[in-house]
């Protein structure tokens, strides 16, 4: 026959495991941050559906995070979508750096035509303008709705 302490000890760990097993599924589901890299250089952050009111609409979307540089040769740019003049995607840069370093980054986006959610991209180069050419790049692709 076991001790009430030993009997109590061993309910409240089941309930523990409940608990943490029924937990786990929501915060899978809120998981809104993002990790991207290309050779020296890297960025994570958040990707936030935001929530306006007819009084201060706000754009739908927030990006925010870190860009780092790990080469004092190499330069990176994160981007994000945004819709061209003739329906094409182009990409608008919102945080650069050059060189050894970290930089924080944030900005807002619209939605695209059709309803979808902007992707953001990170790309390297050896100059500003040669990453923003895209040519070396990872890609974020948020979830849909």
């Amino acid at each position: 026959m076991k001790s009430l302490a030993a009997r109590t000890l061993g309910i409240v760990a089941m309930a523990g495991i409940a608990v943490g097993v029924a937990a786990a599924p929501a915060a899978a589901a809120l998981d809104n941050t993002f990790e991207l890299a290309t050779g020296s250089v890297s960025a994570y952050g958040t990707y936030d559906r935001m929530m306006s009111i007819p009084e201060h609409p706000v754009p739908p979307i927030r990006i925010s995070g870190t860009l780092a540089v790990n080469s004092a040769t190499a330069c990176g740019v994160v981007q994000v979508a945004y819709n061209g003049p003739t329906d094409g995607i182009e990409w608008r840069t919102f945080g650069t750096l050059c060189g050894k370093g970290k930089t924080n980054y944030t900005t807002t986006s619209n939605l695209l035509f059709g309803g979808f959610q902007p992707a953001v991209r990170l790309c390297k180069g050896t100059t500003v303008k040669k990453a923003e050419r895209g040519t070396a790049c990872d890609t974020y692709m948020p979830a849909a709705n």
